[in-house]
């Protein structure tokens, strides 16, 4: 145990070492390999470059931690395809964003001199928060959150404004 592993020899088993490490398995690839179906050994050797994974190994990477196969073998695109089984955020909901959406959307009352409804903003607010969370891959990328929040905003904006003044009917989103 006490063997620094070699470095991979194959882009491929770099990409296998840097799955197990985002997936908080850096130490422990006994672990990981059972998360897969493979023994320790095999893992190391896929990892190093020694043999290449066949197909069904490949797969489990897929099935049990959402890795996109494409990433994978290529090395293109996203590492997750499936970011419900990537690793959890480290936080919970990001209050500040959060505020921010809520500044927004009470901004957007303000300039269609529109009175909300008791607690509207803070559900619209939320609302904003769930649709973007539908939109990016990381919630925590805050240049993207950055750019999306205007297109988020003039979507509200656009509804509101379009819904009948003192109705309190607004197009659902």
């Amino acid at each position: 145990m006490g063997k620094k592993p070699k470095p991979s020899k194959t882009p491929l088993g770099e990409r296998l070492v840097q799955t197990r490490e985002k997936l908080g398995f850096s130490q422990q690839r006994a672990a990981f390999a059972e998360t897969v179906g493979l023994t320790e050994p095999m893992l190391g050797y896929y990892e190093r470059g020694d043999r290449t994974p066949d197909a069904l190994a490949l797969s489990a990477y897929r099935t049990e931690h959402g890795v996109s196969l494409t990433w994978l073998i290529t090395g293109q695109g996203d590492m997750f395809e499936d970011t419900s089984k990537g690793p959890a955020p480290s936080a919970g909901v990001d209050v500040v964003l959060l505020q921010q959406l809520h500044d927004t959307v009470q901004a957007v009352f303000v300039e269609c001199k529109q009175t909300p409804p008791p607690r509207a903003v803070t559900a619209e607010a939320g609302e904003l928060y769930n649709q973007l969370l539908g939109m990016v891959a990381d919630i925590r990328d805050k240049a993207v959150v950055a750019a999306l929040i205007p297109v988020l905003r003039d979507r509200f904006k656009e509804r509101i404004a379009s819904a009948e003044p003192g109705s309190g009917k607004r197009e659902a989103s």
